[in-house]
C-alpha cells in the first residue's frame, strides 16, 4: 500500500494547533508477532479544506519499527492525495515491524496540514493490536536425502519450511552412522545451516546439506537423526527429526 506522491516543497511554519481534522479509525488491522505489515489509519475534515497533510509516527512500544511508504519516504500522506475535502475520508498506511512476545503497540502520530493558509499540527494517538503466533515453528520438508555411494563422498541436503513468521541462527546437526563420517560446510565446520541464510520465514522452504563419507557402511538404506537448533525472538528452540538415505555399491 502506498501514499500518493506529495510535492517536496518547504512547510510554512507551525501558526497554531487544534486544526479541524478528526482521526476516524476506532480499531486498526492487527500485525502478527514476529512479522510486519502495513496498517491503514483513517482521517476526516470536519468543516475544513486541508491540503499538504502529513503524518509521522512514533512507536512507544520497545523495539517495534514504523516504516512509510516509499514515495513519501520520512512520512506517510493520505492515499489519493495529500488533501482533505471538507467532510472526506481518506486514509494513510504505516509499515509495522512487531517483535515476538510484544504486547499490543502505542503509536504517537504526529499530523501537519494547510487549512485557511495556515499551518496546523496535532498529536493522537493510536493502538496496534498484535496478534499472538499459534502452531508449529516450521515443519520438516525432506524424508529421504537420496544416495551416496561406498566410492564417493556425497553432500546430502534436508529441506525444512517455515511456519512461524521469522525464526533465525538455524543450525542443523545429523547422527553420524557406524561406519560413515559426517562433516559440514565450513567455517565453523560443526553445524549446518540453511543455503540461503540463517533465517526461515513463514511459508519459505530451504535446504541444510551435510557431506557423508560411506565408505564403511555396507549398501542399503539407513536412518539418522537430526538436531535442528533456532532463535525464536530472544528464546532458543530446537526439534529434532530423521531422514532416511540410501548407500549404493
Amino acid at each position: 500500500m502506498s501514499a500518493a506522491l506529495v510535492g517536496l516543497v518547504a512547510a510554512p511554519a507551525v501558526a497554531d494547533v487544534e486544526g479541524k481534522v478528526k482521526m476516524q479509525s476506532s480499531r486498526i488491522a492487527a500485525v502478527v508477532e514476529g512479522s510486519a505489515g502495513w496498517v491503514q489509519i483513517s482521517w476526516q475534515a470536519d468543516r475544513a479544506e486541508v491540503t499538504d497533510f502529513r503524518v509521522t509516527a512514533t512507536a512507544k512500544t520497545a523495539g517495534v519499527g514504523v516504516a512509510y511508504p516509499t514515495n513519501t519516504g520520512t512520512y506517510t500522506s493520505l492515499m489519493d492525495d495529500a488533501t482533505l475535502s471538507d467532510g472526506e475520508i481518506d486514509f494513510t498506511s504505516l509499515y509495522i515491524t512487531a517483535p515476538y512476545d510484544v504486547g499490543n503497540v502505542l503509536l504517537k502520530l504526529s499530523a501537519t496540514w494547510v487549512e485557511d493558509g495556515k499551518s496546523k499540527a496535532k498529536d493522537y494517538t493510536v493502538t496496534v493490536p498484535i496478534a499472538k503466533y499459534n502452531g508449529d515453528d516450521l515443519a520438516q520438508a525432506t524424508v529421504d536425502a537420496g544416495a551416496v555411494s561406498v566410492s564417493a563422498p556425497a553432500w546430502l541436503g534436508v529441506e525444512w519450511t517455515g511456519l512461524a513468521p521469522t525464526l533465525d541462527d538455524i543450525k542443523m546437526t545429523v547422527s553420524e552412522p557406524e561406519g560413515a563420517a559426517i562433516s559440514y560446510p565450513t567455517p565453523p565446520g560443526s553445524y549446518t545451516s540453511l543455503h540461503y541464510n540463517d533465517t526461515l520465514t513463514s511459508g519459505e522452504t530451504d535446504v541444510a546439506r551435510f557431506r557423508i563419507d560411506a565408505s564403511g557402511m555396507a549398501p542399503g538404506a539407513y536412518t539418522i537423526d537430526l538436531l535442528l537448533a533456532y532463535t525464536k525472538g530472544t528464546e532458543s528452540k530446537s526439534v529434532t527429526g530423521q531422514v532416511t538415505f540410501t548407500v549404493t555399491g
